[in-house]
């Protein structure tokens, strides 16, 4: 599994591209937490799990509109740090306003499929070569960009 850091511009679009996984670093305090976000099959709605076990993924909440609202269905309180972390950062990237300290890493998966990355490209961007032809015109350019800034 290679894993890579996701640059803060596409963070969102990675982390909302239909099955994510994605780590959060706090590279000050080394805290980190791992998420899976998938939307789900026809509404604009994605759901939220946090990594409590060895591959187990507990429900915390949703994501629409890019607005994070923790569930009253889960086991999580909406007081634990994994969820107030998920929703600072969702809410600081919306802004474009994430501190350079917090790294964001992606398991080596795509963000939109789940299929493993194996082109250097795709590992750098975190999606695949099939799914990054349906992105939008502007997160392709947003991805050209980085590259060319890199």
């Amino acid at each position: 599994m290679t894993a890579g850091i996701i640059k803060h511009e596409l963070a969102l679009k990675f982390i909302l591209g239909g099955k994510s996984f994605v780590t959060f670093l706090n590279t000050k305090t080394d805290n980190r937490f791992t998420f899976k976000v998938v939307k789900h099959k026809k509404d604009d709605i994605f759901f939220v799990n946090v990594l409590t076990g060895p591959d187990v993924y507990t429900f915390v909440g949703t994501v629409r509109n890019g607005v994070y609202k923790h569930s009253p269905k889960s086991n999580i309180s909406n007081e634990a740090q994994s969820v107030k972390v998920f929703n600072y950062i969702v809410n600081k990237l919306t802004s474009n306003n994430l501190p350079d300290f917090i790294e964001i890493y992606h398991d080596g998966r795509c963000g939109k499929c789940g299929r493993q990355l194996t082109v250097p490209d795709s590992i750098e961007t975190g999606f695949g070569p099939e799914c990054a032809k349906s992105l939008s015109k502007q997160t392709l350019r947003d991805i050209t960009i980085n590259k060319i800034l890199k």
